[in-house]
């Protein structure tokens, strides 16, 4: 990406203020790396959005010392071995080959090698077909080593570890690509911290030593040195096992350098970065990617151009149904049943009558029929709306409108309400809103879920396809949040402000929920009220969720009886309100903490309303939320708010940089203080790309990108790359089971990451598969949606207009031949292309960026083409262009004319019309098959008495009939039938009749 933006520069009074701004540094010291032959970066380093296939390979100068050979290869089944490079044995133990096998050469001359490493781990996985791709690496220790610019090539003289014809050759090239060096690939803001990784790890050699602690920054385009400085250690820590990881990773700072541009950090004998901007609306970029991301979970709304590509209908509009005791609800009900029978033994045991039937609910159904459930948001990578997780996203979204600065005025992230002078976080927090408005009965309860009529998860479907719904039984844990959520809404200033009838109407409805709390509560006691289903609201029974309530309802209401109520539910100094006794301001707890903390400073109360000391716990326990998550990435040698605790258990899943600054951010915003905000972007750093893999964790950000994401509108849809926007989770403990390969994939790790000691670290296991460890959920969007908006506000970009544009492609010409390739361009009305990076996808072929595309039809028929472009502060343009592609062949159809044969009666036939339409000059062979409940031959053939599988059109004619005489029914069948289907040919194009039935009667 190249910038086109003019130079800017920081908010820097305001930084200062902060402690973020530092003084420039003296002028560089005049040097220059040599563009003009820089090699290029390996398909197999995954930065081209192409995933590399089996066999591909290359060599990394990883350091002066230290060469990596990587090789992509696979498993032909689930029961094989890899099918080269197995050196790891059925106990997870290493046979590396000999140092004698390799053969290595610099600048023609021999260099020994002193030891050998290996690392293995899965590399690609898709779900949907199998289609294993496994990465290998070598690692070589030299005895000498490589200067600057030698040419360096490894052999295997006696051929066993590779083929002649698969060559391991690189150059030490000052500005190769190195995969130890880890960078912001989409940039920095100028006036902020600066700060990208050094580190490597080496499989069974442990960790690449770094022996050259100084780093430069190259001007991309020129390679010119424009700042250098020196690397400073940045050891992980926290860690139980030995030996600890990441213990030679080095930090380089160059915030002082503020100078826009696009740059390349080099550190001399490892080679250069992945290339980044420096750029005023890196801030913004983000923030649009996450806004996108949140529009794409829209539920009820179309997605269409200009604002992305990725585009479905409106979806799930039907009404829900509730499940009564009649027919057609079993599966429902069953499904309630099996939920409400798993018990969670971190709570009490619950008093009230477990949810297993109709007649069970405490609080039964009054609205029969159907509910208008339309709107909201899903859930995650599946179409679900769970009524707790909608509060809580209503919560966050509000969160950054209400307490964030200037968060609120933000009305430019490229939705279809941007431009319209009301904030775009606010609006997608009214759609929010407006569904769980809807999910109110007659008697103030809220139902739980809005779920799939007929099975758990509406798999294999595009969201538009999507299954009839059923709505699930009212609980308080489900009304409690759904009170909450609709107070801080209908209470917000600048909700009153934008939308004054809704807010009033959503209060109304929160007090009507509050109502039914107390009725439920005054009836069953506050422990007998609560009826438990899924774990969704079951963190602490409903206990944080009716704290939560009672903190948004008095700061709505300023009603001081359930101020009381608050104070004697919730104890924010309690460690028993934390999740495992040490994560603070987990689910609702939190809510309540921010819903008291922040009601006088968002203008909902006077401050004199609030209890001062009770206001300090709040203060105090989301300070230390904040804090921990400021501890946990200083702990990190990635930057990375890893928890400690977390640690010493060696696991991880369902882990999000930017969500985990959610915490940080509201602690500024209690007592602002610079190392706060430098948290914050050393856990946005990581996510986009700085770390231990240069991997971007999430979607349609960054150069290497993920493509198999646990979403099913990208497991459906035509495209290779997912859907933008969507967080990846960042740490996993390892590859999880899936129906498509097992446990293979975490069989394939080495070092195995259950091993007992030195596994694979964290940091460093990733793969791009399917992962239910890694689905986000829309809260993890919207924690971090909120927190890097008002990292946004500090620059000045935070006002830049912007409404999406549609581009156009151009290029394609007006008769495609589908064996001729084709180049095509992008253009965007008004807006210069010049500094944008822009991603293409055509139907049947792979991802690329580019300003041209290289377009190669996939066949024959309809396909398409898409551009997308982006520009360094994230604003977006798409284009799509469909398309024709002939091949000179004529299309055939087939249709039954004569749709029963007679058994036993001769001139009764069943007859097939074979057509063709394109040229006629020569006769033509139709192939087709056979099939259905009569046999051939036995109960049919032709009148001729043969039987064949194919027909010939005859030179000039356009068409040809089968006729089909019936014999018998061997079978028995009622009916026989007959099913004909046309069989694919390259000589021809097969029309939309490829198959026909006849009848054989009596």
């Amino acid at each position: 990406m190249k910038s086109s933006i003019k130079t800017r520069t920081g908010l820097f009074t305001l930084l200062c203020s902060l402690g973020l701004a530092q003084a420039t540094t003296a002028p560089a010291v005049a040097a220059t790396h040599d563009v003009n032959s820089m090699p290029p970066v390996s398909i197999v380093d995954g930065t081209k959005l192409r995933t590399p296939k089996r066999g591909g390979h290359t060599l990394h100068v990883l350091s002066p010392d230290v060469l990596e050979l990587v090789r992509v290869n696979g498993q032909s089944s689930a029961s094989a071995g890899v099918d080269s490079w197995d050196f790891v044995n059925a106990s997870g133990g290493l046979n590396a080959p000999a140092a004698s096998k390799f053969s290595v050469t610099v600048d023609g001359k021999p260099v020994d090698v002193k030891s050998v490493g290996f690392k293995r781990r899965p590399l690609y996985a898709p779900l949907n077909e199998r289609d294993l791709r496994v990465g290998n690496s070598l690692f070589l220790q030299l005895a000498s080593p490589v200067a600057p610019g030698q040419s360096v090539v490894v052999k295997n003289p006696d051929g066993s570890l590779w083929p002649d014809k698969m060559k391991f050759a690189a150059e030490a090239h000052s500005l190769r690509y190195s995969p130890a060096i880890h960078v912001n690939q989409e940039g920095y803001v100028p006036g902020w911290p600066k700060k990208a990784a050094v580190g490597y790890y080496l499989g069974s050699l442990g960790e690449l030593p770094v022996s050259n602690r100084k780093y430069e920054l190259v001007d991309a385009a020129s390679g010119r040195v424009v700042h250098s400085g020196a690397l400073s250690n940045r050891p992980d820590s926290g860690w139980t096992y030995s030996p600890a990881p990441y213990q030679k990773v080095y930090e380089a700072d160059f915030s002082d350098f503020k100078t826009p541009g696009e740059y390349k950090l080099v550190v001399p004998g490892l080679g250069a970065s992945l290339p980044f901007m420096i750029d005023e609306g890196i801030g913004m970029n983000f923030v649009r990617a996450y806004a996108q991301g949140l529009y794409h979970q829209r539920c009820g709304h179309s997605n269409k151009l200009p604002f992305t590509r990725f585009t479905h209908a409106a979806c799930h509009t039907d009404p829900a149904v509730v499940p009564g005791s009649g027919s057609g609800h079993d599966f429902t009900w069953k499904t309630i049943a099996k939920y409400a029978n798993e018990l969670n033994s971190e709570n009490p045991a619950q008093r009230a009558p477990r949810l297993t039937s109709e007649s069970a609910q405490l609080y039964p159904f009054v609205k029969k029929g159907t509910v208008d459930v339309s709107g909201g948001h899903h859930d995650a990578g599946d179409y679900s709306k769970y009524t707790t997780n909608a509060a809580m996203l209503l919560h966050l979204l509000m969160v950054g409108v209400d307490d964030f600065p200037g968060v609120a005025a933000l009305d430019n992230l490229g939705l279809p309400e941007s431009g319209d002078r009301i904030g775009d976080i606010l609006q997608e927090a009214k759609i929010e809103a407006d569904f769980i408005a809807k999910l109110q009965d007659t008697d103030g309860g809220f139902y739980f879920i809005v779920y799939p009529r007929e099975r758990e998860y509406e798999s294999n479907v595009l969201p538009h396809e999507g299954d009839a719904q059923v709505v699930w039984p009212k609980t308080t844990s489900a009304t409690a949040a759904a009170v909450a959520a609709l107070a801080e809404a209908g209470s917000s200033p600048a909700f009153k402000k934008a939308y004054p009838s809704e807010a009033a109407a959503y209060l109304a409805k929160a007090k009507r929920g509050w109502a039914f709390l107390e009725k439920a509560i005054a009836k069953h006691g506050k422990a007998g009220a609560y009826q438990k289903l899924t774990h969704y609201g079951d963190d602490f029974t409903h206990d944080d969720e009716l704290a939560w309530a009672a903190a948004a309802m008095f700061a709505a209401t300023g009603d001081q009886e359930i101020h009381k109520t608050l104070k004697k539910w919730y104890d924010p100094a309690d460690s028993g309100t934390r999740r495992w006794g040490w994560l603070r301001a987990y689910s609702s707890y939190g809510n309540a903490a921010r819903s008291y903390a922040f009601a006088a400073r968002s203008g909902r109360l006077s401050a004199g309303k609030l209890d001062a000391g009770y206001l300090a716990k709040c203060e105090a326990e989301l300070l230390g939320a904040g804090n921990d998550a400021l501890t946990w990435s200083k702990q990190s040698a990635y930057g990375t708010s890893f928890p400690e605790a977390t640690k010493r258990v060696q696991s991880a899943g369902w882990y999000f940089s930017s969500a985990q600054a959610f915490d940080i951010t509201v602690a500024h915003q209690i007592k602002p203080k610079p190392a706060y905000l430098d948290a914050i972007i050393r856990n946005l750093n990581y996510e986009a790309g700085s770390n231990a893999l240069n991997v971007s964790f999430i979607t349609g950000l960054g150069w290497k990108r993920q493509h198999e994401i646990v979403h099913q509108y990208a497991q459906n849809d035509d495209r290779v790359l997912p859907v933008n926007g969507i967080p990846l989770g960042n740490l996993q403990t390892g590859p999880v089971y899936t129906g498509t390969y097992g446990t293979e994939l975490a069989a394939l790790t080495f070092p195995r990451d259950n091993a007992g000691s030195a596994p694979t670290p964290f940091y460093d296991r990733w793969s791009d598969t399917f992962n239910v460890a890694t689905e986000f959920v829309h809260l993890d969007q919207a924690r971090a949606l909120s927190s890097l908006a008002y990292m946004a506000t500090l620059t000045k970009t935070k006002s830049q207009p912007w409404k999406a544009a549609e581009g156009a492609i151009t290029g394609v010409p007006s008769k495609i031949d589908s064996k001729s390739s084709f180049k095509v361009s992008m253009k965007v009305p008004g807006m210069d292309l010049d500094g944008a990076r822009i991603v293409w996808e055509a139907s049947g072929q792979e991802p690329a960026y580019g300003e041209t595309y290289t377009v190669k039809p996939s066949g024959h028929g309809a396909q398409w083409i898409e551009a997308e472009a982006q520009w360094p502060d994230g604003r977006r343009a798409y284009a799509r262009k469909t398309l024709f592609a002939e091949n000179g062949n004529a299309t055939v159809n087939v249709n039954v004319t004569d749709a029963v044969a007679t058994i036993g009666k001769s001139s009764d036939t069943a007859v097939y019309t074979f057509t063709r339409t394109g040229g006629t000059a020569k006769a033509l062979v139709v192939k087709f098959k056979l099939s259905g409940s009569a046999a051939k031959w036995t109960d049919y053939r032709r009148p001729a008495g043969d039987m064949p599988e194919s027909v010939v059109i005859p030179a000039g004619a356009d068409s040809t009939k089968l006729k089909l005489v019936a014999m018998a029914n061997s079978s028995g069948a009622k009916p026989a039938t007959v099913v004909l289907t046309l069989d694919a040919s390259p000589n021809y194009n097969m029309g939309k009749a490829k198959s026909g039935t006849v009848t054989l009667k009596q």
